[in-house]
């Protein structure tokens, strides 16, 4: 039981660190978010301040208040007089007399208008009779006759209430030069900027909290429930030049022993899964552009020709032919969309050599004008059925399943699938939408490829927009050549 706890709290820990990292990730996506909400809350913050702003000006005065009793006479023969339980009396009405009807009344006639434009405050000092009498208003001008007024009339209202009262004045009115409440916008803007700032980090949290995508091996398994065939770490190129390759290949002599390694493990597992399945003809597919197909599917054709087979690599991304570039052919040939679309040449006559490897290409140098059509096109199988006969494996590249059907329609032609995932690009509800999809066309998931992962020692990066961009990034090796050379002789 206690391991059981265990084992949950770790589970916990990793799945906040998880979060942290998705949050993390997700805020260098989505920097905008918090810096636009920040400026937007905090101008708006600002400018409602600023039409909110009214200056209003004081006027007080300090003063006290004796009560005059002729019934009384101290030593210096006044007949007023003052006492603490006078004091703590007058304390407690003075506010009422200010804000009683008979007041206002008094106050408006007094004024000679019907509405005073101000209002009246007092405060005491306790134990005292000291009086501070403050009137606000919108005009200096009218907080100081308020006050004045109220100075005239205080006395004849608090003779109804509490008999003969006498003020006398400590300080004089005076119209006041500025507004006690100066306009100050700063700390107000500075508030909704933080208040936005806020709002933008917990959309972005939010964000990250929702979206689910494959990282690491195991939630291949874990999440989609297919086999890990290989991870393939993210290659960076150090810098860019045309004197020195870039093509993310295991024929690129810069390519670090860590991707070499990677590629040669997913022949491995590959050739048991093919073996197993009697998957000759293998396509190559992901999610969404850029998660590494085209990369995969070169690699994996390399490096079965270099274990011996007889391998034919098929571009069959009609709308955006890439292999040629992948592998850095310039050679013109024709491809798929030619042969598609009613050129009688004959297949085999189309099939390029890839220089210093035994693989041969079909690939050419135009997107096809109508990919839907030749994509449903019977002409299809009949070329791959020719294919098939002149090669033990034949490798297809095809476009992202997440937004064309093409590949659906192509797994019919196909003895097995691999599926691409870039870490951290798509979501796994989607992902388990398109292999629900490609299991429809009752072709057999061989296994799923982990690509750009950030656990290994180099990584790569490329553009590929539904157009879909080229090659580009950095790239680091030591070992590039010595692993290359290790390949060539390995008989795996």
């Amino acid at each position: 039981m206690e391991d059981h706890k265990i084992d949950q709290t770790e589970a916990e820990k990793i799945d906040l660190i998880r979060l942290l990292q998705e949050f993390g990730r997700a805020l260098r996506r989505l920097i905008w978010l918090p810096v636009i909400l920040a400026l937007a809350l905090g101008c708006l913050s600002g400018l409602r301040s600023w039409r909110s702003y009214r200056p209003m000006y004081a006027s007080e005065v300090t003063f006290t208040i004796r009560m005059a009793d002729t019934t009384l006479t101290d030593i210096s023969g006044s007949t007023s007089y003052y006492s603490k339980a006078t004091a703590e009396q007058l304390s407690k009405t003075f506010p009422y007399i200010l804000q009683s009807d008979l007041m206002r009344s008094m106050l408006r006639r007094e004024m000679g208008t019907d509405w005073v434009n101000g209002s009246v405050t007092a405060r005491t000092v306790s134990n005292t009779n000291l009086f501070t009498l403050r009137v606000t208003s919108s005009s200096a001008q009218d907080a100081y006759d308020i006050l004045c007024t109220v100075i005239k009339v205080y006395p004849r209202v608090a003779d109804y209430v509490i008999g003969t009262t006498c003020m006398d004045l400590l300080t004089e009115p005076a119209v006041a030069a500025a507004p006690y409440n100066e306009f100050r916008p700063v700390p107000t803007i500075v508030k909704g900027a933080i208040m936005g700032a806020l709002l933008g980090l917990l959309g972005v949290l939010a964000y990250a909290a929702t979206r689910s995508s494959i990282r690491e091996a195991g939630e291949i398994h874990e999440k989609l429930n297919q086999t890990c065939l290989a991870v393939l770490p993210k290659v960076t190129f150090k810098r860019r030049s045309q004197a020195v390759s870039q093509m993310v290949s295991i024929q690129n002599e810069k390519i670090s022993g860590a991707f070499q390694e990677s590629v040669r493990s997913m022949r491995i597992k590959f050739l048991r899964e093919a073996e197993k399945h009697a998957a000759r003809v293998v396509m190559v597919t992901s999610t969404l552009p850029g998660e590494g197909k085209t990369t995969v599917a070169v690699n994996l054709a390399l490096t079965l020709s270099r274990n011996g087979a007889r391998v034919i690599l098929v571009d069959l991304d009609l709308r955006n032919p890439s292999v040629k570039k992948a592998l850095g052919v310039t050679a013109p040939s024709r491809g798929m969309p030619e042969l598609l679309d009613g050129d009688k040449a004959n297949v085999l006559d189309c099939l390029l050599p890839v220089e210093g490897t035994s693989l041969r290409l079909l690939a050419g140098d135009e997107a096809a004008a109508d990919a839907r059509r030749q994509t449903g096109s019977r002409r299809l199988a009949a070329l791959l059925e020719t294919l098939r006969q002149e090669a033990d494996f034949i490798v297809l590249d095809t476009p992202p399943c997440g937004l064309v059907a093409d590949s659906a329609a192509m797994a019919r032609s196909a003895d097995g699938i691999i599926y691409v995932l870039r870490s951290g690009v798509a979501q796994v509800s989607h992902v388990m939408d398109n292999l629900q999809l490609l299991s429809d066309s009752g072709t057999r998931l061989l296994g799923c490829v982990l690509n750009g992962s950030q656990g290994g020692r180099g990584g790569y990066g490329y553009g590929y927009g539904y157009g879909y961009g080229g090659y580009y990034g950095k790239y680091s090796s030591r070992h590039g050549k010595r692993m290359e050379e290790k390949d060539k002789g390995s008989t795996v």
